[in-house]
C-alpha cells in the first residue's frame, strides 16, 4: 500500500505560490545537509530551485551558466569547508583575467548562493558576512557617456549594422531585448510603439510579447534625424541579440573609448534627457520604469547639479 500525503499550500500571488511550492519540493528533495556536501551538488540544487520559482530567463542562463563557470575554484570543495581565505584567493584570481566590475558581479552571485545554503541549512554560516571586502559600487555611481563622448565614439565605428545599433540605444534609451524586438511596423511617426522583445533561451534566442514590466510596453520618442528604414519584419537581426555585447566591447578597445557596459547607453540616455532639462516623471514613463520611485532611486542624485538652476529660477 502505498500512502499518499497531501499539502495544501496558500498563496496572495503566483508568485509567491511558486515560491512556497518549490520550498517545498525542495524540503522533500534535498539531500542530508552534513560534512560530506559539495558545491557542485548544492549548485544544482539552487538551480533547480531558482527554475521552480519561475525566475526570468537571462537571470537562470547567467546562474547556470555564465557565473557557474567562474566558480570552478570551488569544485570539488566541501560545502561546510569553503573558508574566507578560499574567496579571497578566488577573488584575486578572476581579477587577474576580469574587470572591477565583473569581479563585483561574480561575488554578488557567489554571495547570493551562499545565503541561499544557509536559508536552507546546507551551511551554517557564509562566509561572505567574515569578510572585509572592497565596497560594492553603489547604486547610484552610474557609468555613462556624455553626448560628446558618444558622438566621438560612434564616429570611429565603421560598420553600419553596429553604428546603427549603438545611436538607437543611446537615442532612445531602449533595453537590448526592446531594441531587438522592434518591428518595422512599429514605427509610427517618429515614434516606437513597441510590441516584443527578445529574450535569451539558452544559447539562443527567443522573441515574445511579454516586457520587463507593464510601463515597459510603451511608447518611445526618437529623433526626427534617425532614419530607421522601412520594410517588413524586423529592423534589427534578433540574431544579433547574444553577440552584441561582445560588439560593443570590441569596439570600445578599437576606438578607445571609456569603457561602458551596452546596458549603460540606457544610463547615458537619462543622463542626457537630464542634463537638457527633462523632468524625471517624464523620463520615468520613456524610460518604461514600473515607478518613478525607480527612476529617482537610479538618477536622482544627477539632479543634484540642478539645484543651483532651480534656486536661480526662483
Amino acid at each position: 500500500n502505498v500512502t499518499r500525503i497531501h499539502t495544501t499550500i496558500s498563496a496572495k500571488s503566483i508568485k509567491e505560490e511558486r515560491k512556497k511550492v518549490a520550498e517545498l519540493r525542495l524540503k522533500i528533495n534535498k539531500p542530508t545537509s552534513n560534512d560530506s556536501e559539495i558545491f557542485e551538488s548544492a549548485y544544482s540544487y539552487y538551480i533547480k530551485y531558482c527554475t521552480d520559482i519561475g525566475m526570468r530567463e537571462t537571470t537562470l542562463y547567467n546562474k547556470k551558466h555564465v557565473y557557474y563557470k567562474n566558480f570552478s575554484y570551488f569544485y570539488g570543495m566541501k560545502m561546510s569547508k569553503i573558508k574566507e581565505t578560499d574567496i579571497d584567493e578566488w577573488r584575486n584570481n578572476l581579477k587577474k583575467t576580469l574587470s572591477d566590475s565583473t569581479v563585483n558581479t561574480r561575488e554578488c552571485a557567489l554571495n547570493a548562493f551562499l545565503t541561499w545554503c544557509v536559508r536552507k541549512n546546507i551551511i551554517e554560516v557564509n562566509p561572505f558576512i567574515k569578510l572585509v571586502k572592497t565596497p560594492m559600487k553603489r547604486k547610484n555611481e552610474l557609468n555613462f557617456w556624455t553626448e560628446q563622448e558618444f558622438k566621438d565614439f560612434i564616429e570611429k565605428v565603421t560598420y553600419e549594422e553596429h553604428k546603427k545599433i549603438f545611436t538607437t540605444l543611446f537615442y532612445t534609451g531602449l533595453r537590448k531585448s526592446e531594441l531587438f524586438g522592434l518591428k518595422y511596423s512599429d514605427i509610427h511617426g517618429h515614434e516606437l510603439h513597441l510590441t516584443e522583445t527578445v529574450k535569451r533561451n539558452g544559447s539562443t534566442y527567443v522573441v515574445e510579447d511579454k516586457f520587463k514590466n507593464d510601463q515597459s510596453k510603451r511608447i518611445v520618442p526618437i529623433p526626427k534625424w534617425l532614419d530607421l528604414g522601412s520594410g517588413e519584419g524586423y529592423i534589427f537581426r534578433p540574431t544579433k541579440y547574444c553577440h552584441i555585447n561582445r560588439d560593443f566591447d570590441n569596439w570600445i578597445m578599437r576606438t578607445g573609448a571609456k569603457r561602458i557596459r551596452i546596458h549603460d547607453l540606457r544610463h547615458s540616455y537619462v543622463a542626457m534627457l537630464i542634463n537638457k532639462g527633462v523632468d524625471i516623471y517624464t523620463i520615468s514613463k520613456i524610460v518604461g520604469h514600473s515607478s518613478i520611485k525607480t527612476t529617482l532611486d537610479t538618477y536622482g542624485h544627477l539632479y543634484d547639479s540642478k539645484r543651483k538652476e532651480i534656486s536661480d529660477l526662483l
